[in-house]
C-alpha cells in the first residue's frame, strides 16, 4: 500500500505505522515538511530513498504525490468485535459504517471527519477499497483510526446483541432530526450511499434513523457532509453533558 503526499506521510510516521521505506524526489528543495519527514523517518528507523521525479510520477497512484511516497506493510485487519473490545473502559465505543460509496473522495472525507470527531473505527463493505487516493484525501486519518472491511448485517447484529451499541442510521427518511436524538454514548452510525438510500431492511434494524433539515430545492446532501454534521452533533452533545 502506498501513502502519497507530505501530510499523509507525516501522519503515518507520527502514528508509527509499519512503513517499509519512503521515497523522496531527489530534486526537492528542503522545506519544513520535508525536514520533518526526514527527522521522523530517522527516529522511526524508516529507510529514505532518493529517486528522480519521473520515477515518482511513474509509480504514483494519485497523481499528487508532492514528491513524497511511503510504502506500507499491510498487516491483518482486526474484526469489528476486536475493535470494540479494544476501546478503553472509560471511553464509549463510537463507530461509523459507510454503507456504500462510489467516490473515493467521500470515503476519505468521512474517515478524516470520523478521526477528528474521536471515532474508534470506520467500517466499509468487503468490496470497498482503501486506495492511496482515499488515504490522501483522509489527510492521514487512516493512520490514526482503524478502517476495516466487514459485512453490514453481521456488524449490526454484533453491535446490538453482543456489544451494547445503539445503531443509528443517517437517512433523509428519518423520523427525527439528528439534534432531537440522543447520540451520546456507545453508538454505531450507518451512512447511506450517494445514489442508494438505506433500505427498509437496514432501517428496520436500527434503533433510530435521523435526518438533517433541508430547506433548499435539493433533496439530499453529499454523504460526507451529512456524516460530518451528525458526528459532530454527537461531539456537541457529549461536550454539553460535561459542562
Amino acid at each position: 500500500m502506498q501513502i502519497e503526499g507530505r501530510n499523509p506521510v507525516i501522519e503515518a510516521l507520527k502514528a508509527r505505522s509499519d512503513l517499509k521505506y519512503i521515497i523522496l524526489d531527489e530534486a526537492l528543495e528542503p522545506d519544513p515538511k520535508i525536514n520533518k519527514i526526514r527527522k521522523l523517518a530517522a527516529q522511526r528507523e524508516v529507510p529514505v530513498r532518493m529517486k528522480p521525479r519521473k520515477y515518482l510520477k511513474k509509480i504514483s497512484q494519485t497523481g499528487t504525490h508532492q514528491g513524497v511516497i511511503a510504502v506500507k506493510n499491510e498487516g491483518k485487519a482486526p474484526s469489528f468485535r476486536q475493535l470494540v473490545e479494544a476501546v478503553p473502559l472509560e471511553s464509549s465505543p463510537f463507530f461509523i459504517y459507510i454503507r456504500e460509496a462510489l467516490y473515493e473522495h467521500n470515503i476519505g472525507a468521512i474517515i478524516r471527519t470520523a478521526e477528528a470527531a474521536g471515532a474508534h473505527g470506520v467500517i466499509i463493505p468487503p468490496k470497498a477499497k482503501i486506495t492511496p487516493q482515499v488515504i490522501r484525501i483522509s489527510m492521514g486519518g487512516t493512520e490514526h483510526v482503524p478502517v476495516i472491511q466487514e459485512g453490514l448485517f453481521p456488524v449490526i447484529k454484533q453491535a446490538r446483541e453482543k456489544l451494547g451499541l445503539k445503531v443509528i442510521g443517517i437517512e433523509v427518511s428519518g423520523e427525527n432530526y439528528y439534534y432531537q436524538e440522543d447520540l451520546s454514548g456507545p453508538v454505531l452510525f450507518i451512512i447511506g450511499g450517494e445514489d442508494r438510500p438505506l433500505s427498509d431492511e437496514i432501517t428496520s434494524k436500527c434503533d433510530a434513523v435521523v435526518k438533517i433539515p433541508l430547506r433548499g430545492y435539493l433533496n439530499s446532501l453529499n454523504m460526507s457532509v451529512a456524516a460530518g454534521i451528525v458526528l459532530y452533533d454527537k461531539v456537541r452533545q457529549e461536550m454539553s453533558e460535561n459542562v
